[in-house]
C-alpha cells in the first residue's frame, strides 16, 4: 500500500498523543510507519509542514466546515462559535494548543481561511486593522486559556472561558461602534 499525505498526518497525530510535541520526531514517525525518512520527505518536506497539516487535521476533526460566508448568525455569534470550535481543537489532543500555536495554513482547507475570516469582520463594520487584530486577540486568548487549563486544577473552566470570550466580544462590538461613527 503506497504511503499517503493523509496516513502519515493521521499517524502522526496517534503519535503526538502518546509522546507529546516534544517527542514527537521524523525519525519516530518513519519507524512507526515502517518506512525511511525520505519516504516521509515526499509528502512532507519539513517537519514544520507536517505540524501545519496536523493542525489543519485537528481543525477540521473538530470545526467542520469553519467557512465564515456559511454561517448564518452575525459576527459575534460567528465568532464565539469559532472560538470554541478553536478551543474544543486545542483541547483534542495533547499539546493541542503548543501544536496550534506554531502552525501555518497550508492552503489545502478553504473553509479554514484567515482572510475570509478577516473579511467576515470587515463585511460588520471592522476596519482592515481591527478585523485582522481581533482575529488574533481571540485566537492568543483561546489558545493561552488551553495551556491554563491543561496546567491548572481549576474545575469552573467552562465559566471562566465564556467570562473572558464575553468580555472580549463585548469589548470588540464597542470598538466597532465607535469606529463605524
Amino acid at each position: 500500500m503506497a504511503l499517503t499525505r493523509a496516513d502519515i498526518v493521521s499517524e502522526a497525530l496517534a503519535l503526538l498523543d502518546e509522546v507529546g510535541l516534544d517527542g514527537l520526531s521524523t525519525r519516530r514517525l518513519a519507524e512507526r510507519l515502517g518506512v525511511r525518512g525520505p519516504s516521509l520527505y515526499w509528502h512532507v518536506k519539513t517537519m514544520g509542514e507536517l505540524r501545519d497539516h496536523m493542525a489543519e487535521a485537528i481543525l477540521a476533526e473538530t470545526m467542520g466546515g469553519a467557512d465564515p460566508a456559511a454561517f448564518a448568525g452575525g459576527w459575534r455569534e460567528w465568532l464565539a462559535a469559532g472560538a470554541r470550535g478553536y478551543r474544543r481543537a486545542a483541547l483534542s489532543r495533547r499539546d493541542g494548543a503548543r501544536l496550534l500555536s506554531m502552525a501555518r495554513p497550508t492552503g489545502t482547507r478553504p473553509d479554514l481561511s484567515y482572510p475570509a475570516m478577516v473579511e467576515r469582520l470587515r463585511a460588520a463594520g471592522f476596519s482592515a486593522g481591527d478585523a485582522h487584530d481581533s482575529m488574533m486577540a481571540i485566537g492568543r486568548y483561546v489558545l493561552g486559556w488551553v495551556l491554563f487549563e491543561q496546567a491548572s486544577d481549576d474545575l469552573d473552566r467552562e465559566h471562566g472561558f465564556e467570562f473572558g470570550l464575553q468580555a472580549m466580544l463585548t469589548g470588540l462590538g464597542q470598538r466597532v461602534a465607535v469606529s463605524a461613527a
